[in-house]
């Protein structure tokens, strides 16, 4: 169905840098400066690209057909065209490139051609006409499936030696309100193998403290090695991009740029004028411990002066610029420049994107997501900084994870956005991190947004990877947003709208990095009982701190768990005679401690506290007299199918017999109707929805979200009922 659409969504921009001096001159040796940046008030509305358009045609246009010319753009086909030469199209081009013969897995231009990422085109209109009554002429031609506007939104704003450590408190905090960092850093830094991709207003890739010393390619940034070492104006790994050695700037007429702003070219230079990209990277991997500015989540660690970054790779990828608004320096990024980068990141191997800024679904973006989740890429988003409950685009999506900002004090962020729809929660106030000032690199700056919450929890899905390479998209989803800390006793009118609970690296890691263990049941099934022999093998040798092995086990689900054995070595090996009451349920773990540990959270002198644990619980409940197995923890999965229509499926599971309440919500935290509320016995279960409310009235199409509580457990998620 052809249709015209344009989204009006409001969206804000909020950042506050206070404090100290300045200079205009640079060296990359010299220390950081903290510098002031005075407050702008957010844009009261999003803009649309005057004289650009993004139309999905109904088939894509032969290569060799396309011709920009300086009169109109010729395409081969009789009735764009036409049009063309009406409203002065000098521009007609491809929205996503071939993949030509870069060595990317064959699964990405399969994914490409199943999504109609080659029917996706952009162009540029005269100036004079109206932007709607082109979008209607488009929409209406023949050839054209769907015709887009291109929305403009605002940005949303152990110990280590590097200097500013001690006021991030967003890493470590004496009252416990950070995220952790400290405690995994013994464990997990970072991995050069994976790659985050800062989609925003550049990356000032030769501050010190994310590209290195000169030349800037021994840092925590990501290089495109084959252009690097390739031949100067060559597509030399055919990707379409010439010498893209460092990322690539997606910017091109730009909306009232700033004075000094790169606004017309796209180029090899992602380099960042406004700031905001260059915060938002060294909050995901700054490099640690390097005696320098300040510490990235994922940003490695450093143990020599001079060596090579070894923390994750930043990928610069510039969709966004400072823009005079009345007076101010704002910051905006355009939603086919984010659609556009969006492929190239997942063509260039990303194991997350970070959007840091207001979205539409407009320009191709939604396109873009499709083919980047169906890539296995983690998309993470700011849920924005108006106080409000209405998601952006983004938001809506089920398949992207939306971050809201807290505070020091674990409270949610005055400017922070808020509702059902948001997934979890991440310091966001009075962050620390690099800062570019107008292309002079070497800065430290403090900022307040979602823009800084959100790349915590780029940089977390940053870490989960480099434990575990394996991990899917939505593995590192439920990773995230089920080893949180609780913050409702701090944010009573919050309860429910602020995700599950503000984010802990910590839990994560901990939670995806076990021993390798094997369990042998006897007469070769999955279940035990009583008077037989469980044997249980592990091997942690990935992790040589661990040299204890504690094995304990519990009887009818209980809280309390009996000390059956202590082993040392690793790795090790138990044989377990199952004994226990007549027809009970029994259950088994094996606990490895760590002799390092991680940090304390006290800044004691003794470094290594607490002891960092790795637990593997016996897969399945010996049932004394049964035969079945029990679930080990509390879970909520995903409903299926989903997208729905009449009717979905939703599933938990429950470790012990619990009060259960399971609630639908819509889209503005109210509740639609409540599916469960009675006590559940132990095991797997699963409800139906017919989406209808409780007087059996059907609902309307749209995004709506289910939240379990049970016992001390609680979790949510997101599902779509199109009609």
């Amino acid at each position: 169905m052809k249709k015209s659409i344009l989204f009006l969504i409001a969206a804000c921009m909020l950042s506050t840098i206070v404090a100290a001096q300045s200079s205009d001159l640079y060296s990359d040796t010299e220390d950081p400066k903290l510098i002031k940046v005075p407050f702008h008030a957010p844009p009261p509305t999003v803009y649309y690209v005057p004289d650009g358009l993004v139309l999905k045609l109904n088939d894509p246009l032969e290569a060799e057909s396309l011709n920009n010319g300086p009169d109109f753009a010729v395409t081969g086909s009789v009735t764009l065209d036409a049009l063309n030469k009406k409203f002065e199209v000098t521009e007609f081009n491809r929205e996503f490139p071939d993949l030509k013969v870069y060595p990317v897995p064959e699964n990405l231009a399969a994914e490409s051609e199943s999504l109609g990422l080659s029917k996706y085109y952009v162009l540029k209109f005269g100036k004079g006409y109206i932007l709607r009554d082109v979008m209607d002429a488009y929409a209406a031609c023949d050839a054209v499936e769907l015709a887009l506007p291109i929305g403009i939104h605002p940005v949303y704003e152990r110990f280590p030696d590097d200097p500013y450590f001690t006021s991030q408190w967003n890493l470590y905090d004496a009252e416990d309100n950070d995220v952790d960092a400290t405690d995994v850093w013994d464990h997990e830094t970072g991995d050069t193998a994976v790659i985050l991709a800062d989609l925003d207003t550049g990356l000032q890739y030769n501050n010190r403290d994310l590209g290195g010393l000169s030349p800037y390619t021994q840092g925590n940034v990501w290089i495109n090695w084959i252009e690097y070492n390739g031949s100067a104006g060559v597509d030399d790994d055919g990707n379409g991009f010439i010498d893209d050695w460092i990322g690539w700037d997606f910017v091109h007429g730009a909306y009232n740029p700033w004075p000094g702003e790169d606004a017309y070219t796209p180029d090899n230079e992602p380099t960042d004028f406004n700031g905001h990209g260059t915060h938002v990277a060294g909050i995901m991997g700054a490099m640690t411990n390097n005696g320098y500015a300040v510490a990235g989540v994922a940003g490695g660690w450093i143990e020599n002066s001079g060596d090579p970054g070894n923390g994750v790779k930043i990928m610069a990828c510039r969709i966004g610029w400072s823009s005079d608004y009345g007076g101010q320096e704002v910051g905006y990024v355009r939603m086919d420049f984010a659609a556009q980068a969006m492929y190239y990141a997942t063509n260039n191997g990303a194991t997350a994107i970070n959007c840091s800024w207001g979205s539409s679904n407009s320009g191709g973006l939604g396109a873009a997501v499709d083919y980047a989740v169906a890539n296995d890429v983690f998309i993470v988003a700011a849920a924005g900084n108006s106080n409000s409950s209405v998601p952006d685009y983004l938001g809506t999506r089920t398949d992207v994870i939306d971050v809201c900002a807290t505070n020091s004090s674990d409270v949610k962020a005055s400017f922070s956005n808020y509702g059902t729809w948001v997934d979890v929660a991440a310091p966001g106030v009075t962050i620390y991190s690099t800062y570019s000032l107008h292309y002079n690199p070497n800065y430290v700056a403090w900022m307040n947004g979602t823009s800084q919450a959100a790349p915590h929890v780029t940089a977390e899905a940053g870490l989960l990877k480099s434990q575990n390479s394996s991990l899917t998209w939505s593995e590192i989803f439920d990773l995230v947003v089920n080893n949180v800390d609780n913050i409702d006793a701090q944010n009573p009118s919050y309860v429910g709208l602020l995700g599950s609970g503000r984010i802990n690296l910590y839990k994560a890691v901990d939670a995806v990095y076990v021993p390798e263990v094997t369990v042998t049941y006897p007469n070769g099934g999955e279940v035990f009982y009583i008077g037989q022999i469980v044997t249980v093998t592990w091997d942690a040798s990935d992790n040589v701190g661990i040299v204890t092995s504690v094995v304990d086990y519990s009887w009818d689900g209980g809280d309390t768990w009996i000390p059956q054995d202590t082993l040392v070595g690793n790795p090790g090996s138990y044989d377990w005679t199952v004994t226990g009451p007549p027809s009970s349920t029994c259950r088994m773990k094996v606990t490895c401690i760590d002799a390092v540990g991680g940090m304390g959270d006290d800044m004691s002198d003794e470094d290594f506290c607490p002891p960092y644990k790795r637990t593997v619980q016996v897969e399945g409940f010996g049932v004394a007299g049964g035969d079945g197995a029990l679930p080990a923890f509390f879970a909520l999965h995903q409903n299926s199918p989903n997208p729905f229509n009449p009717s979905t499926e939703i599933c938990f599971s429950l470790p012990r017999t619990s009060e259960v309440r399971l609630d639908v919500y819509n889209i503005m935290g109210q509740i639609v109707t409540t599916l469960v509320e009675r006590q559940m016995e132990t095991g797997e279960h699963s409800i139906i929805w017919n989406g209808t409310d409780p007087d059996g009235r059907a609902v309307a199409s749209g995004m709506y979200f289910y939240r379990i509580q049970a016992d001390n457990f609680m979790a949510s998620k997101k599902m779509m009922l199109l009609k």
